[in-house]
């Protein structure tokens, strides 16, 4: 077997499975997967945004590689950014979009690192099956055109948008051929002439005569100084285990750190039972309180002694007394495990002219921006919840994952992990079980657990939300393992192939 790759939609892991086929390695596979999300996912995400890769290569040191998006340093005074409320069936949520929405984008020059340090394929290989996607055509599946169809409003937001989402004045669905010929374009040039024409040529060029046009803040000299960077994973114990997540200053991998460690040792009683539920919920809870206390206002330098038992003795205490993203996970037939996910916000309804990318609307995420918009300070690095993950046993890969799903990404990939590690369950099952998600006094709860244990629940958190089915609302992981079996998450389309 020369690989296992899960992803978001059928089309991408294929894309995957297409470089593993050619003799790639598992970090071939997942650049060539992101490169084809673009066409196959194109409401989750883009070159235009941002994202992680987690990358474990045998033999060598883990490492992230980071390269989400940056803040620039111009504020027009009157910028393009407007809201729009987005209905996902159980829930609302407001999302601001426009040409001031955009951050600067580091996709491109992420991909294009990973590929050139650890990546064994020439570019020109990696790239064709998004290439073939761009120019054939491919037909999005019924989950994909849904999700397209549920940001209508931003995937024709702008003449460029309608152009390519919605041509002849339809918006494109399942039953359609959808192409993207200017984005084929884009990755021709980017085959021959590298990340300098995206970050120091043309496009650099043609961003910043977009965004001057249309009052956003990204100018040419923004995307020459964006760097990618390279970090030591956040490394803690779990139940005999060592998980690595992204570290400081990102927050996503903090407090899956602390919500684990809260439950470590604890008795959780059987998967759904009051005993688990509450128990998961009071931890959550207490990382909430601990997110507000330090994180939000700076990762304390001294963060480890956060994961050591004495401060956590009181939290356990107290637990005892009672999120638009893709994510590919990919492990190789010489144990490279590779873990990355991107975002592209939900877009900003503006696309690079000739390219076929629409931009990023970080700067218009409510969560990612929780003083209020344009409050950060130049070129500092939004923070992200965004966590690729991966679990080792005696130093291999047992479990690889991630996921999309703004705040619900901690709580989806915790879940996940008890699942497996606590409750033994096989990796299908770990994923496609129940979630649940504690947010702000509310408790968020899919169908699937005991209707007594759920109304117990009630007793405490009156704030009690249940959704009617399983839900995009509480992520999408999608994970693989050692033993090459993997998991696509239901909600969002998730698919897992083998060669």
């Amino acid at each position: 077997m020369r690989g296992i790759v899960a992803a978001g939609d059928r089309l991408t892991a294929e894309a995957g499975v297409d470089a593993l086929k050619k003799g790639g390695n598992a970090f071939d596979a997942v650049v060539a997967a992101v490169f084809a999300s673009y066409m196959a996912e194109p409401a989750l995400t883009s070159p235009a945004g941002g994202g992680f890769l987690l990358a474990v290569e045998s033999g060598c040191r883990p490492v992230v590689y980071d390269f989400f998006v940056d803040v620039p340093p111009y504020r027009e005074e009157n910028p393009d950014f407007f809201r729009i409320t987005i209905d996902f069936g159980d829930a609302l949520q407001d999302f601001h979009i426009g040409c001031g929405a955009v951050a600067v984008p580091g996709t491109v020059a992420g991909l294009l690192r990973v590929h050139g340090e650890k990546g064994r394929l020439p570019l020109e290989e990696v790239l064709k099956p998004a290439f073939r996607y761009a120019t054939e055509g491919i037909n999005l599946s019924p989950l994909q055109a849904s999700f397209v169809r549920l940001l209508s409003p931003i995937f024709t937001a702008t003449e460029g948008a309608k152009e390519i989402f919605a041509p002849d004045g339809k918006l494109i669905d399942e039953r359609d051929v959808f192409r993207n010929p200017e984005y084929g374009e884009f990755l021709e040039l980017l085959k021959e002439k590298g990340q300098w024409v995206f970050y120091e040529g043309e496009i650099a060029d043609r961003i910043e005569e977009l965004s001057v046009k249309h009052r956003g803040h990204v100018r040419k000299e923004d995307l020459e100084r964006y760097k990618v960077e390279e970090r030591n994973p956040l490394t803690f114990e779990f139940n005999g285990l060592k998980v690595l997540t992204n570290p400081p200053p990102f927050p996503g991998g903090i407090l899956i750190a602390f919500t684990l460690k809260l439950l470590e040792n604890c008795r959780l009683g059987e998967f759904g039972s009051y005993e688990h539920l509450l128990k998961l919920v009071r931890s959550m809870e207490e990382t909430q309180i601990f997110r507000e206390m330090f994180v939000d206002g700076g990762i304390p330098e001294d963060f480890y002694r956060f994961l050591q038992d004495e401060f956590l003795s009181d939290y356990r205490k107290r637990v005892n007394r009672f999120g638009n993203t893709t994510h590919v996970s990919v492990i190789d037939a010489e144990g490279n495990a590779a873990s990355i996910t991107t975002t592209n916000g939900e877009g900003s309804g503006y696309v690079i002219p000739g390219t076929g990318i629409m931009l990023n609307n970080m700067l218009g995420e409510e969560d990612l921006n929780p003083a209020g918009f344009f409050k950060w300070p130049p070129y500092v690095r939004l923070p992200s919840m965004m966590s690729p993950t991966v679990v080792l046993k005696d130093g291999e890969p047992l479990l690889v994952l991630g996921s999309a799903g703004s705040n619900r990404i901690r709580s989806a990939i915790v879940n996940v992990i008890l699942n497996c590690v606590i409750f033994g369950m096989d990796i299908e099952s770990a994923v496609r079980s129940p979630r649940i998600h504690y947010e702000k006094g509310r408790v968020f709860v899919e169908p699937g657990f005991h209707r007594s244990v759920i109304d117990k629940l009630k007793n405490i958190y009156s704030n009690l939300v249940e959704f009617s089915s399983l839900n995009l609302f509480f992520g999408g992981v999608q994970a693989v393992n050692g033993r090459f079996e993997g998991a696509g998450d239901p909600r969002r389309g998730g698919v897992v192939l083998k060669v």
